[in-house]
């Protein structure tokens, strides 16, 4: 069990449970927590990120005099138990301990039964409605379907990084919702380096796709559509895979001459694939509001990207789009994108003034929020706080 978590002055212990910890560069929500959690301790709070890796952030004291902390917890179950199992464990070193406990995503929602009965203050933030996904089966779906409604029951604040997110639980279960955005840092240009040259690739002249390998990110009809283009480009997977066999599916479907599998990359490689990319393709059947197409905007990286509307609130005009799950209509758009670096170059230019708020920004409004609920005085007065900051 950790030692004491003790707020500075004004700020609060805050447990964040949900994600396999800061570090880890697995998904969105550990790419949120990274850029988010040195923001918040920034504000003076103290943060405590459970997950099953701690290799970031561990006991770093940060300007403002807060820090982030990163906790370990046992998780069990494989696909369908792990991520509830982490969670668990995580709430029962919290409770009774902090502030605020922050759940992220539907599943780990759940536990906000227990926050609710033991008097513990509890935020959710949902970033994609998890019973969509593909890779849940039936019971799967029911289970995240109960998780969903238990949460709107249970939670003292639920947040959303998406408008229709926010009308899907108006609209759903008639619950008010914060919204907050995830955040946008300008990144640093990084020219062509090791990892490049160890696949062969040269700056402008590949596209890209990094994000988790699972079916509803849409690899596969990326790849299908690339396959049958007359083009010297290549295409760049890069990403951490859900299961081996969705990862072998998508291998056999690839020609390897010309697709090149990565893997999963962070930090100054992943950097390095962004920047000196033609461009990144997002083929997303569903979305929350993705992360790896903010770093593709962080870095001025135009998108081709599928039309879903969180796609076009990241992006406005100022990107590229297909019909999503169409894959005639992708393979016409690779063709036209790879046929216009005029358009291309225009659409780069533009990115740098597009409109997104900054993770320090993004760490304002969720001090807000925490601090509303804290309070007890409820999502509108959460809103109203919100409305304040922005």
């Amino acid at each position: 069990m950790p030692g004491a978590v003790t707020g500075s002055a004004g700020g609060l212990r805050i447990a964040m449970i949900g994600s396999r910890g800061v570090g880890s560069h697995y998904g969105g929500i550990e790419r949120m927590l990274d850029a988010l959690c040195p923001e918040l301790a920034a504000c003076g709070h103290q943060v405590d990120v459970f997950g099953r890796v701690n290799v970031a952030f561990n006991d770093a004291v940060l300007p403002g005099g807060g820090s982030v902390r990163a906790v370990r917890t046992g998780a069990f179950g494989g696909k369908h138990g792990e991520n509830i199992s982490r969670s668990a464990h995580a709430l029962w070193l919290a409770m009774g301990r902090y502030d605020v406990v922050h759940f992220h995503a539907i599943g780990p929602g759940i536990l906000s039964t227990i926050t609710r009965l033991f008097g513990q203050t509890s935020l959710v933030t949902i970033h994609g409605l998890d019973h969509q996904r593909a890779k849940w089966g039936a019971v799967a779906k029911r289970c995240l379907s109960l998780a969903e409604r238990t949460l709107v029951a249970n939670a003292d604040g639920i947040s959303v990084v998406s408008e229709p997110l926010r009308r899907y639980f108006d609209q759903v279960y008639g619950t008010a919702t914060a919204f907050v955005p995830n955040g946008l840092n300008r990144g640093a240009k990084i020219p062509p380096g090791a990892l490049l040259a160890e696949h062969g690739l040269q700056a402008g002249r590949y596209l890209l796709f990094a994000s988790r390998l699972t079916p509803e990110k849409g690899c596969h009809d990326l790849i299908e559509a690339f396959n049958t283009l007359p083009t010297d480009m290549r295409l760049v997977v890069a990403g951490a895979s859900g299961t081996l066999e969705y990862l072998a599916a998508l291998r056999a479907a690839a020609d390897p001459a010309r697709v090149c599998f990565v893997g999963h990359r962070s930090g100054d490689e992943l950097a390095e694939l962004f920047c000196n990319a033609y461009a990144f393709i997002l083929p997303s059947h569903l979305e929350g509001m993705s992360m790896a197409l903010l770093e593709a905007v962080s870095f001025g990286v135009p998108g081709l990207v599928s039309d879903i509307e969180e796609n076009r609130a990241v992006l406005g005009e100022e990107g590229f789009f297909f019909p999503p799950r169409n894959v005639p209509a992708l393979r016409v758009a690779l063709a036209d994108l790879m046929a216009s670096p005029e358009k291309v170059a225009a659409v780069a230019k533009r990115l740098a003034t597009l409109n997104q708020p900054n993770w320090g920004e993004v760490a304002a409004r969720y001090d807000s929020l925490y601090r509303a609920v804290c309070s007890k005085k409820g999502i509108a007065a959460a809103q109203a706080a919100l409305a304040a900051v922005r």
